[in-house]
């Protein structure tokens, strides 16, 4: 087994807290989304509600390409970790 660096502790770190800040921001802007989908056609809510409503849906898309890459971010770390490791040749 070979010892796994401080480089490569950092880069799985990185890799988690993509993962972390992306699903922490997908929450928030689904946690508006349902806040606007309560306004009603009695209560329409404030002017600016559809841009709000857009902003959020961005909002949730950009959560969920940082989990994306941070996923992507973890497999090409293990995928560079498993290329060093010394294959057993017996």
């Amino acid at each position: 087994m070979t010892p796994v660096s401080r480089r490569d502790r950092q880069i799985d770190l990185g890799a988690l807290l993509l993962i972390v800040i992306g699903a922490a921001l997908y929450l928030v802007a689904a946690a508006k989304l349902h806040t606007i989908s309560l306004y009603s056609r009695t209560n329409p809510g404030p002017p600016g509600a559809l841009v709000a409503a857009d902003q959020a849906r961005y909002t949730s898309y950009a959560g969920v390409a940082l989990i994306i890459l941070g996923c992507v971010v973890g497999i090409v770390a293990a995928g560079m970790h498993a290329r060093r490791r010394p294959s057993s040749a017996t």
